[in-house]
Parts: structure tokens; sequence; C-alpha cells
């Protein structure tokens, strides 16, 4: 996206949290000049959304090793993905374990540009095949359309191993923002279709719809009402994307409402990061809170002084031990006794 350096989207004075000076620094000089997308007209993004992606946005699909192919959802759409391949003089021939990433984007923005950086980094790192998937999108597609694509893409990765040159016992899913909501529901469905995760990595998850609420209290948590005018998303914002996303009623409560569950019995391991100046903080907390008393096995990591957008910023300090927190999280998975090398 074209932009001078006027500052149209400033830190919110109002704002009293603490933010990292690295993060202030990568702020002021690359998102303060850039309207966020719920402050421009709707039809204008999805016109050009080249225009509108955040600046960590990459395609890699030129690389080696990259390969971007169609699956068929419930319904018969076909929605891309786009795998991700260790090298093998590195590696070993495989078969490899495998990641499957939903990006995020409140469930209306969001491609396979999104998370690329974080998916070629993991490959690379970890020794593992990423399936990154580009789920269906409200309001073009009623909500619930792209969970379908989403655990349709999950049971392709168990069902093709032997195209993906994959282990089908050594699978792990994941994602930021709503792609962290979706993979707290299909960790619930892969239970109840006994479908074995190794992993289940929640980054700055959102886990409820927040379709009653009128105002930050409504929450019931405090991160709300504190990171209410944090950057990156705020209270304004989150309503912005209930309201393009729309009517939930008819789809699951556990689509909708995966916090509130009663059964969180059997749940797969789960690394759950949250950022400190974030409305979500807490709620993503609780929700790994629900998997502990449970007697599931979950690691938290709160990154203080960033928001919600955090891992995206590959220069800071926190977005650099994210990456790292990551990687040791996929290989104590899928290779334990890979963790050291």
């Amino acid at each position: 996206m074209a932009t001078s350096n006027k500052v149209v989207n400033p830190i919110d004075p109002d704002f009293h949290g603490y933010l990292d000076p690295d993060f202030i620094e990568y702020y002021n000089t690359r998102l303060a000049i850039r309207p966020a997308t719920d402050q421009v007209v709707f039809a204008d993004v999805r016109k050009n959304p080249e225009r509108f992606r955040g600046n960590w946005c990459r395609d890699f699909s030129d690389q080696p090793r990259v390969t971007t192919f169609e699956i068929s959802s419930e319904d018969g759409t076909k929605f891309k993905a786009r795998s991700y391949h260790p090298d093998p003089e590195r590696y070993g021939p495989g078969p490899y374990a495998v990641h499957i990433n939903y990006h995020g984007g409140g469930f209306c923005f969001g491609d396979l540009t999104e998370d690329a950086q974080w998916c070629m980094l993991m490959c690379a790192r970890v020794g593992i095949i990423i399936v990154d998937v580009d789920y269906r999108l409200c309001p073009e597609s009623r909500y619930g359309k792209g969970i379908e694509d989403g655990w349709a893409a999950l049971k392709w990765v168990y069902t093709h191993s032997k195209e993906l040159n994959s282990r089908p016992g050594s699978i792990s899913i994941g994602g930021v923002s709503a792609g962290a909501f979706m993979s707290c529901v299909y960790q619930h469905m892969a239970r109840d279709a006994g479908l074995k995760l190794k992993l289940a990595i929640l980054c700055v998850p959102t886990a409820q719809s927040r379709t009653t609420f009128n105002q930050p209290e409504d929450s019931g948590f405090l991160s709300y009402i504190e990171n209410a005018k944090a950057p990156c998303l705020n209270w304004g914002r989150l309503m912005y994307l209930r309201d393009v996303v729309g009517d939930r009623s008819k789809v699951p409560k556990l689509w909708s409402e995966p916090l509130h569950e009663e059964n969180f019995a059997g749940i797969c391991d789960t690394f759950i990061a949250t950022a400190g100046a974030d409305p979500v903080r807490d709620e993503g907390e609780a929700y790994g809170l629900k998997l502990v008393k449970a007697g599931c096995r979950a690691t938290f990591r709160r990154y203080t002084g960033v928001p919600h957008t955090f891992q995206h910023m590959g220069e800071l300090e926190k977005t650099k031990l994210y990456n790292e927190d990551t990687c040791l999280a996929l290989k104590s998975a899928h290779d334990p006794s890979d963790v050291h090398k």
C-alpha cells in the first residue's frame, strides 16, 4: 500500500498500558502512517487487497518446495492451501511431521500471505511440513463456511499422507487470532472424531463471539477494559469485525463459543501465546485454564509490552522470542529427541 510519512493512525493518547520501546518505534514508522482496514471502506479492501495487506505479508509460492493446491470442502467448494516442505538435504527424505496453520483476520481478512514468513521459518527450523489454509471469509460466505474449510483441510492432511510425504501420526494445528479460534474448535472436533493431534498453537486466541457485548465491561475480562484503546486491536475494531461477520446463530455452539464448552477433557497439548496489550488476552488465558482444570497439558506465555498482532513484526524482540518458543513447541511435540539440535 502506498503511504506517506503523515501519521493517520497514531497510538491512542488515552491508552495507558505498557508498550515496549521497539514496538512503539515500529508502530510509529510502519503502522501509524496507514489506516487500519476498519478505517476504510470495506469494498475498497476487497477490490484491492494487496493495497491493504500488512507489511509483513509475503508470497513464497515461487520458492522451492512450496506448492499451492486445492482441497474440497464439505459442500463441494474448493479452496486453496499451500504446503511448505523441508529441505531433504538437511532433514532427509521424509516422511515428515506436519503442522496445519490457519491465518487470522477476524474471519473477514487474510490469505496465504499473512503468515507466510512464520510458515517458511518453522519449516526451515523444525524440519516439518507446514500446510497453510486459505479458508472462505465473511461476509461473502456466511459464518461457518470457513470453519468447514479448515476442518476439511485437517481431514485431508490425515488421508493424504502419501501425497504429502507426511506422517499421519504426527500432526499439529494452530493459528493466530481467528485462526487460533478455529484451532480451539478443531481441538474439540478432533477429540470427538478420534483424530489424534500432537499440539495446538493458539496465538492471541479469541474464544467467544461477543455477539451480546455492548461495552468492554460486558466481556467479564479485565483485559478488555485495560486495552480497549490499545494499538492494532481495540474495542472499536473488535465490534467492527463482529458486525462484518454477521449472524452466527446457524452454527453449532462450539463454532461460536469454544470458551463456553462444557467438556474440555481429552484435548490435545496446547501452547497458548497472549499479548500484554491485547483486549482478548484474558479470554485466551481463560480458555487455557479450562484445559488445565480438565487435566490437559497447556503451556502459557504472555508477551508483555506488545499488542495483538505482534507475532508478525519480525524485528521486535518479543516476536523473535515467540518464534523461538513456537519452534521449540513444535520440536517438542513432533520429535522430542531433536529439541536441543
